[in-house]
């Protein structure tokens, strides 16, 4: 607060609506969500998709020869292996979630968005990696009003960074199998070793 610059932070703090900024608790919460959103989960969404691809074998760029080739195989990994397996809800309202179970007011709902994504009811092959799958759905932004707000940005990284590692390293491949990290939140890797193989230049 006593040196405020052009980040984001000091945007956040100088930020106000009707002449009231952001409480102590909105700032920081916000600088949270900021972080393991902004930050975190498109980290390990990152490293889970290169796992992903080169899991599969073959020259990695068949799957981005074309802006649609492109945007698929990106909604295929965050369907296959997304950062973020389980989000908490509360419920405002008395839902009949199946015959008998019943979610009141209040109560606290874990949405199991990989379970979801992983739904023999709703995909074909569900434990295959496919990336010409016909309908690209998936719940790994979540959905209805607190679908994420960061999902446009975080395809958009996802389909540069991966295009452009690949079209530089097609001969990418894994030199170990991959370890994944210990943890509830988020879903990543912890160590992902790679072979280069020859650099292609730009």
């Amino acid at each position: 607060r006593k040196y405020p610059g052009d980040d984001l932070l000091s945007l956040l703090i100088s930020a106000q609506e009707d002449n009231q900024k952001l409480s102590e608790d909105e700032l920081v919460s916000s600088a949270i969500l900021l972080l393991n959103a902004g930050h975190e989960a498109t980290v390990h969404q990152t490293g889970n998709a290169v796992r992903s691809i080169l899991a599969k074998g073959g020259d990695p760029r068949r799957f981005f020869t074309s802006a649609e080739t492109t945007a698929a195989t990106v909604e295929e990994c965050l369907r296959f292996d997304a950062p973020l397996h389980m989000f908490t809800r509360y419920a405002y309202e008395e839902i009949e979630v199946v015959p008998g179970i019943l979610v009141r007011p209040g109560e606290t709902i874990g949405l199991l968005l990989g379970m979801a994504n992983h739904d023999p009811a709703a995909f074909a092959e569900p434990l295959a990696f496919r990336p010409d799958r016909a309908d690209q759905k998936n719940v790994s932004f979540g959905a209805g009003i607190h679908f994420c707000i960061g999902a446009p940005l975080a395809r958009l990284e996802l389909q540069v960074s991966l295009k452009t590692l690949f079209d530089r390293l097609p001969r990418l491949h894994l030199a170990e199998q991959p370890r994944f990290r210990d943890t509830w939140h988020f879903h990543g890797l912890e160590r992902l070793a790679v072979h280069t193989g020859t650099m292609i230049k730009a």
